[in-house]
């Protein structure tokens, strides 16, 4: 068990957005890092546990965002949208949850099971079902294991509410996105609780404390520290010189062209779906989903998401190994280059040029 408190926001935050892999919300996240500085001086630090430190019986209800970081911007998170989604799961299965848990490691998604532990003065249970960006909801590591996370609470800033049962994870994201234009663009979101036994069956654990240590070498640009601990890579730097986007279904998607910076000929292809997914350099793979695709400004070191990276400016490429379970038949199934329509196999980070 350790304390998250004040100190470590700006780690979580640096960490979020990296993990993000240019989504998760995260252009967001600086309006949320305010509520939970808010959130940690009035409750005090949150407790972060390991699901084996928890009574077995214990309930932790897993919470998060879905829907428009940038619309987020017009219509901000008010702060009680994730405990209003709790108590409405709590009144529809009956029970009392005894922790919180995220659903995913990325942008916002990272930062409001946070917040919703420090209001309600519970343990955080350091895990979460992604370890990284996906595009869907049902992208989880939950839905690998056969876990399913319905019934789930949707909650906007202007107090509508909908609850959605009867239907497997993927089914209730379809419900959930067409409602979203009728909810404002984005709601808060707590799912079916969860034991402990189903967490450390189904979710990453572990997932706080790294994105902790994450974030403070991240903060030093220690690249090295990066590198050894995570096996993180610089693959490219130089300047964006192109950035066609197209709206294709639910996201946004385009691609970020990286002329190097010392070798004019040279250039990256980043292929983008709301996330950075696949990076080329003279139709050679050298980086794939689901292992982490990152780009940073390389004057303030801050991650770039996909809605915010733009022409002219200078950038580093950096790429991350996805956690092993993703690198699995059914994880490549649910989260490889073909299920996102590239008509390519996945190619380990570790197995590309240096």
């Amino acid at each position: 068990m350790w304390q998250f408190t004040l100190e470590d926001v700006p780690a979580l935050s640096k960490a979020a957005m990296l993990l993000g892999a240019g989504g998760g919300g995260g252009t967001g996240t600086e309006l949320v890092e305010p509520i939970l500085r808010r959130a940690l001086r009035e409750h005090g630090p949150v407790e972060v546990m390991d699901p084996g430190e928890l009574p077995p019986e214990s309930l932790a209800v897993p919470v998060g965002f879905v829907g428009s970081g940038t619309v987020m911007h017009e219509k901000p998170y008010e702060g009680s949208e994730i405990v209003r989604a709790i108590r409405g799961v709590e009144g529809h299965t009956g029970v009392t949850v005894q922790a919180v848990v995220g659903v995913a490691m990325t942008g916002i998604m990272a930062v409001v099971p946070v917040i919703a532990a420090a209001q309600l003065g519970l343990p955080l249970v350091d895990a979460d079902g992604t370890g990284r960006g996906v595009t869907k909801l049902s992208q989880t590591t939950l839905t690998l294991a056969g876990i399913d996370l319905t019934p789930a609470a949707f909650t906007a800033d202007k107090g509508s509410n909908l609850l959605v049962d009867g239907v497997n994870s993927a089914d209730a994201e379809s419900v959930i996105r067409l409602s979203m234009p009728a909810m404002g663009g984005w709601a808060g979101m707590a799912w079916r609780p969860l034991s402990m036994d189903e967490i450390a069956k189904g979710m990453l654990v572990g997932s706080y404390s790294t994105a902790i240590e994450m974030g403070r070498l991240l903060e030093e640009r220690d690249r090295d520290g990066l590198a050894e601990r995570y096996g993180a890579r610089t693959l490219f730097e130089g300047k964006v010189v192109e950035v066609p986007r197209r709206h294709l279904g639910q996201f946004p998607t385009g691609t970020v062209v990286v002329e190097h910076a010392e070798q004019p000929d040279r250039a990256l292809r980043i292929e983008m779906q709301n996330e950075y997914l696949v990076a080329l350099e003279d139709g050679r793979i050298v980086a794939c989903v689901p292992d982490l695709i990152c780009v940073l400004d390389q004057e303030t070191g801050t991650c770039l998401t996909a809605e915010r990276v733009r022409y002219g400016l200078w950038v580093e490429v950096l790429a991350i190994p996805c956690h092993p379970q993703w690198r699995s038949a059914a994880g490549l199934e649910l989260l490889g280059p073909r299920a996102f329509g590239y008509d390519m196999d996945y190619v380990p980070l570790e197995g590309t040029a240096g």
